[in-house]
């Protein structure tokens, strides 16, 4: 599955994928869309700076761990159903955060450029129609 990212942590083999079901849990969760959401996981970051690690370096001070705990948390239910906050916990405690940041970091961008793909449009640009000839003068 394009997008899903496979990990090893506390012993055993897990998938995360941020996917429609996953993007739509965490609106409702948040009470907002999803760009609005990886806003506020990372504010001082736009998805354009993603691959800038001077930049990802000096917005880690304004993570927000328990956001992207949400994502892991929505991410795995895909692949592990019935996966309680508490599992999500001990999985990002087992991983250390390095390693959960570039897991979680890989699914991120996954899902952002999907839904950009997939709607035809980036965050902050409008999408313009394509004007086709209707065959009159």
């Amino acid at each position: 599955m394009r997008g899903a990212v496979p990990f090893e942590a506390l012993g055993a083999r897990w998938t995360l994928f941020i996917g429609t079901a996953a993007q739509c849990a965490l609106e409702q969760e948040h009470d907002k869309g999803f760009f609005a959401i990886l806003q506020d996981a990372m504010p001082s970051v736009g998805l354009g700076d993603v691959d800038d690690k001077a930049k990802m370096a000096a917005a880690a001070r304004d993570l927000r761990i328990a956001t992207l705990r949400s994502f892991a948390l929505h991410g795995l239910a895909k692949h592990h159903p019935g996966l309680s906050i508490e599992q999500v916990d001990d999985i990002i405690d087992d991983l250390g955060f390095k390693d959960f940041g570039e897991i979680i970091g890989t699914a991120i961008a996954a899902a952002a450029d999907r839904v950009a793909e997939e709607g035809g449009t980036t965050p902050g640009k409008r999408r313009t129609r394509t004007r086709r000839p209707n065959g009159k003068p």
